[in-house]
């Protein structure tokens, strides 16, 4: 894996995107799932909830320090044993006798996520030939994308039809022939000996420095938002309860779309990228808060989705754009930031939700609108980052 690839190994890189896709499925799993394992263990579904929090905190920790860790160890060997111990969580949690044990499953599926988040971005741009490599990131971060059309819908008929342990099960089984695929499709190779100093060495680059700032910021406001998207779409836009997974399933195809248009997008210019992704997040936010009514939340979805979806693509290929030979450190921090941003957004959107005691207007209130209001503050900041730290750096 040392010398740049003279042509992309696309089985390889759809593997890996197949890989994420079942990372990301196996986080949200318990959403799909939550009154199920409530009933089924007699807890309240907010304890079930942390089941979907830590491991969101844990992998954003665990990203930040896996290329240190990893050393020069095959990556494919790594990918294959995150997904390999993500099976295993999984079916640990479909064995839970209690809230206990199924917590503590959970937070082997977060270390996991971690790995193989870091180790995902540098890897794909190592194994593919340079001039691929915009395309390739976009192909293999599909499948975080596609896990948020199919991930949560799936897992919700799983569990109707095979109960929320015979989903677990299932999902163990499917995660451990994804890592059979890893391992038998992803060259083999040690990972290039890491320069001295690692993340702190990546962190003392300008451009890796604010590509990871600038994502924290505009995954925090965005997830601040999405994680409450129904009550938005119910209150806010008019949606019956019934037409909400629809509008979702609108979201997800968008940011599929959305995911591969940033591809081409990278390749032309990587600050045009990062400058077009506040505003555009922030008009489907707007679109959404404007208009009424299925027809008009569907457009707004569906813009709201096109950005979402480019996230994941653009902010990695600006950081590994950044990094030099420094790629894998800060691709972990990168995705540390990312998972810390889900983790911080879903968290601020709890509290807004609830009024913010002594705050004017609607942040005092709550609801809907305040968790907009602050969404889109968010997303400001997230555009004079972009416009301030892209300047003279792409």
């Amino acid at each position: 894996m040392g010398e740049p690839a003279a042509r992309t190994p696309w089985a390889a890189v759809a593997a890996l995107g197949v890989g994420i896709f079942t990372m990301t499925t196996l986080e949200q799993l318990p959403i799909g799932v939550l009154t199920l394992v409530s009933s089924g263990l007699g807890v309240a579904e907010g304890v079930v909830g942390l089941g979907v929090t830590v491991p969101g905190l844990l992998a954003g920790a665990t990203a930040a320090v896996t290329p240190r860790l990893a050393g020069r160890a095959d990556r494919r060997l790594v990918l294959a044993g995150a997904l390999a111990a993500a099976a295993a969580s999984a079916a640990a949690s479909a064995l839970a006798p209690g809230a206990a044990t199924f917590l503590a499953s959970r937070v082997i599926v977060g270390f996991a996520i971690g790995v193989f988040w870091a180790l995902l971005g540098a890897t794909v741009a190592r194994i593919a030939a340079p001039g691929d490599v915009p395309r390739a990131l976009a192909t293999a971060f599909s499948g975080s994308a596609a896990a948020v059309v199919l991930g949560v819908p799936l897992t919700t008929w799983l569990g109707a039809w095979l109960g929320w342990r015979g989903a677990f099960a299932a999902a163990a089984g499917f995660a451990a022939l994804v890592a059979a695929a890893v391992l038998a499709l992803v060259p083999a190779g040690a990972a290039p000996a890491p320069a001295g100093g690692g993340a702190a060495r990546a962190w003392a680059l300008p451009g890796v420095r604010f590509g990871v700032v600038f994502t924290l910021v505009l995954v925090t406001a965005h997830f601040t938002a999405y994680t409450y998207a129904s009550p938005i779409l119910q209150e806010l836009a008019g949606v019956d309860v019934t037409g909400v997974g629809a509008m979702l399933l609108v979201f997800g195809a968008a940011g599929i779309a959305g995911n591969f248009a940033a591809g081409p997008l990278l390749r032309r210019s990587r600050r045009l990228a990062v400058l077009v992704l506040p505003p555009g997040l922030l008009l489907g936010m707007g679109l959404l808060a404007a208009g009424h009514g299925p027809l008009a939340a569907a457009a707004a979805m569906a813009a709201w989705g096109a950005f979402g979806g480019a996230v994941s693509v653009i902010s990695q290929g600006w950081v590994l754009g950044a990094a030099g030979e420094l790629a894998e450190p800060a691709s972990g921090l990168n995705s540390a930031a990312f998972n810390v941003g889900i983790a911080a957004g879903s968290a601020a959107g709890g509290l807004v939700h609830a009024g913010l005691p002594g705050a004017p207007g609607a942040l005092g209130a709550g609801g809907p609108a305040a968790i907009l209001a602050v969404a889109a503050a968010g997303m400001v900041l997230a555009g004079a980052l972009a416009a301030l730290g892209t300047r003279r750096r792409a």
